[in-house]
């Protein structure tokens, strides 16, 4: 080989290596914000896009890679399980947390996933933990790689979302008690509750932020809703206010106004500040539960004015939140990650009313009649056991007692159970274990919703515009569409504006971060990573 063809080899290998050293080190963003809206809709935004100020939603979808193909692969049981399975990459099937209840046949009542009678509260009586969560999150992973430097902080609205969004290793968490009016926490997370949290309480901001009176933002006749109602007044709603003023509960209003989403606003820019966050090369991450549910909400669209302002009032909290982080970390070195649980476009309240066949679904009439039925098959026993979210728990003492055939019990529960109105189908829980098939699937999804450590003998699924409705008539999941679609946006650091038309699931937004933060993948990941985000 001649000289020349030598020395050119050697700059083509000089050359191969640079570009190969220079992607290897390519820092990644100093400080990750994941912002989970509850109740947060496509349609919603698009209605609204000319309302909203420049700087706050319009500046995460506009300028960020917007998904617009994005659906939950499983079956709605809370936001607790949706958080759960955006942060872990997985299902239900692996990360165990089937919705925000379940049946303990143990203590023989319907519980709390995040229940957890080994640990204590701080501010609260509620002993919470994510202790039931059976997979590793993007936090945990995240923690896990940077053990000594990383910091991770989560604030929510509600317990659930908070332990969720934290995982197991956050160094706080905190979330909203609408009774005192106060931060609280869990003594699981190292820190307690966050300094910052606790300055809120001392010094009275807390209460004062939650106590403002909600009014119209602007001029009730500009608002969408009105043209609706040419009898629209103003609407005035105290969060201080009970939510029952008939009963003995002192649970307030103040988790569905705007006071909420200021508060989980300005605890979270708080933290960024006394915590430091983003300061270093090591990244942090800061999670978010904000939401746009109002009082009595009955339907999922955009029909009030209440509704509407939620969202006009949340995006300047968002405008607001992105420009103290600019100031602080700055933008470039700032991923954010925007997304929702599962919530149908129309509940059957408004299916209904436009002649379309839907209803609520409720279960203790239903599993009375079972019961009925089964005793004149078998004899006068109580037969059901116990029962939540579509899943029936029989009496498997009593059934080996009778020296019935366990199986066959099953199957002539699951037999019955279409016969009661809104119930498309139902099978014994060694089928849906067993399911296979197209994973887009009901089957599939619905496979995807259980696990062995709380699933029911026998598991049924609703017909399409159908919502079941626990026994203080609050509905158990949000949606009972088959494919149920989610906004999905990234935003900041090295994100390229774009639209997104791939099809794509929710659990596919933890590997994606992963490799943007070139961590691991969480250890029950099933996902893939969004392939156009690097592109």
């Amino acid at each position: 080989m001649s000289l020349f063809k030598i020395t050119i080899l050697f700059i083509f290998l000089i050359v191969i290596q640079c570009v190969a050293l220079g992607q290897a080190t390519v820092e990644p963003p100093r400080l990750v914000v994941g912002i989970m809206v509850d109740g947060l809709q496509q349609k919603h935004l698009d209605m609204l896009w000319s309302y909203f100020d420049p700087a706050g939603f319009k500046k995460i979808v506009g300028e960020g890679a917007k998904l617009k193909n994005v659906n939950y692969n499983i079956v709605s049981g809370g936001n607790v399980s949706d958080i759960a399975t955006a942060m872990t990459g997985s299902v239900p099937y692996y990360h165990g947390i089937t919705g925000n209840n379940y049946y303990s046949r143990e203590a023989d009542k319907v519980r709390l996933y995040i229940y957890d009678e080994q640990e204590i509260g701080i501010g609260t009586t509620e002993t919470y933990s994510a202790f039931k969560l059976l997979s590793s999150t993007i936090v945990d992973e995240l923690m896990i790689t940077y053990s000594r430097s990383a910091k991770s902080y989560a604030v929510a609205v509600n317990a659930g979302e908070a332990i969720m969004l934290g995982g197991h290793t956050a160094k706080s968490v905190a979330w909203i008690d609408d009774v005192k009016h106060k931060w609280v926490t869990t003594g699981y997370y190292k820190d307690g509750l966050c300094k910052s949290a606790d300055n809120m309480n001392v010094s009275g901001t807390f209460k004062t932020i939650s106590s403002r009176d909600w009014r119209p933002m602007y001029a009730i006749n500009t608002y969408l809703s009105a043209s609706n109602d040419s009898k629209k007044t103003d609407f005035n709603i105290q969060p201080t206010d009970t939510k029952n003023k008939n009963s003995n509960s002192n649970i307030t209003w103040l988790k569905n106004t705007p006071s909420a989403n200021s508060l989980v606003a300005d605890l979270g820019i708080r933290i960024v500040n006394d915590e430091k966050l983003g300061q270093d090369n090591i990244t942090d991450m800061l999670m978010l539960q904000f939401t746009v549910r109002t009082p009595n909400e009955k339907v999922f669209s955009l029909q009030s004015a209440e509704k509407e302002d939620m969202y006009l009032r949340l995006d300047k909290e968002i405008q607001n939140l992105l420009q103290k982080i600019d100031v602080k970390v700055g933008l470039d070195q700032t991923l954010v990650f925007l997304f929702a649980n599962q919530t149908d476009i129309h509940s059957p309240k408004e299916l209904g009313e436009n002649s379309i066949p839907a209803g609520y679904f409720s279960a203790n009439r239903s599993m009375a009649l079972l019961n009925t039925y089964l005793m004149a098959m078998y004899g006068q026993e109580k037969w059901i056991s116990g029962y939540y979210g579509k899943n029936i728990y029989l009496n498997k003492q009593k059934i080996e007692e009778k020296k019935l055939n366990f199986s066959d019990f099953q199957k002539v529960v699951a037999g019955f159970m279409p016969e009661f109105e809104g119930i498309q189908a139902a099978y014994p829980a060694q089928q849906v274990l067993a399911m296979g098939g197209d994973s887009n699937s009901e089957i599939a999804r619905l496979r995807n919703s259980t696990h062995k450590n709380s699933m029911g003998d026998v598991i049924f699924t609703l017909m399409p515009g159908w919502l079941e409705l626990d026994s203080d008539f609050r509905p158990v999941g949000e949606s009972n569409a088959i494919t149920s679609y989610t906004p999905l946006v990234f935003y900041g650091w090295k994100i390229r504006p774009s639209v997104i038309n791939t099809a794509y699931q929710v659990i596919d937004i933890a590997p994606t971060l992963s490799r943007l933060l070139n961590i691991p993948l969480p250890n029950a990941a099933v996902g893939k990573p969004i392939k156009e985000i690097f592109e």
